[in-house]
C-alpha cells in the first residue's frame, strides 16, 4: 500500500528551494493537512539558539512521552515565528497500515516576523527528538504531505534511534512528520 522509497523525500524536498512564500499566501499550510493544533510557538531571534519540549502528541490527557526541538542559532538570517504544530495520533493511526501504531506527530509553521511571509527551508536544520516508551529499533520517521489525503514518505534514513529516543535533523516546515512503531514491538498496556 505504502511504498518505502527515500527519492520521493527528495522530490518533496526540491519543492522548497525557494525560502520564502509570498504573504498573500495562506499561512495555513500543514495546519489544514493533519496538524491544526500550535503546541508551542518561538520567537526566534538569529544568533540565540533556542531548545523547547513539547508533549509528543496533542490530547487531552497524559502525553506518553515529549520530543525536544533545537533550533540553531544560525538556523534563520532573520527573526521569525516558529510554531511547533501537532493532530492526534489516533487521527493519524487511521492513515497508516493497520499493523502501525503512531507515537508522535509534528509540523511547523514558520513566517518571518517583519513580513509575515512563510519561511519553508531553513539555513540549518532544526533538530528534533522524542522520546517515548513506544519507541523501538523497529519505529520509522515518516514525512507527510499537505495533501488530502497525505501521503507518507518514509524518512527514516537519516533518523537515529537510541534506546527509546529516535533522533533526525529536520531542515524545513514544508512537510510534516509521524513517527510509527510495529504494534507487535508495543505492550497492550502502553497503547
Amino acid at each position: 500500500m505504502y511504498k518505502y522509497f527515500a527519492a520521493p523525500l527528495l522530490l518533496v524536498l526540491s519543492l522548497t528551494a525557494c525560502q520564502t512564500m509570498s504573504h498573500a499566501q495562506k499561512p495555513e499550510g500543514l495546519m489544514k493537512y493533519g496538524y491544526p493544533h500550535v503546541l508551542k510557538t518561538i520567537n526566534f531571534k538569529p544568533g540565540h539558539a533556542v531548545t523547547v519540549k513539547v508533549a509528543d502528541a496533542y490530547t487531552m490527557g497524559k502525553p506518553y512521552g515529549y520530543e525536544t526541538i533545537t533550533i540553531p542559532a544560525d538556523a534563520f538570517t532573520m527573526p521569525v515565528k516558529f510554531e511547533i504544530l501537532a493532530g492526534t495520533n489516533k487521527a493519524w493511526d487511521k492513515k497508516v497500515p493497520s499493523n502501525l501504531k503512531v507515537v508522535a506527530n509534528f509540523a511547523y509553521l514558520v513566517t518571518n516576523a517583519k513580513t509575515g511571509a512563510i519561511v519553508k527551508k531553513f539555513n540549518k536544520p532544526a533538530m528534533y527528538s522524542v522520546t517515548d516508551s513506544m519507541i523501538t529499533k523497529d519505529s520509522v520517521y515518516w514525512a507527510t504531505t499537505a495533501a488530502q489525503p497525505p501521503k507518507l514518505i518514509n524518512a527514516n534514513k537519516a533518523s537515529k534511534i537510541n534506546g527509546t529516543t529516535l533522533s533526525h535533523a529536520t531542515p524545513v516546515s514544508a512537510v510534516g512528520w509521524i513517527i510509527t512503531t510495529p504494534k507487535s514491538e508495543i505492550k497492550m498496556s502502553k497503547m
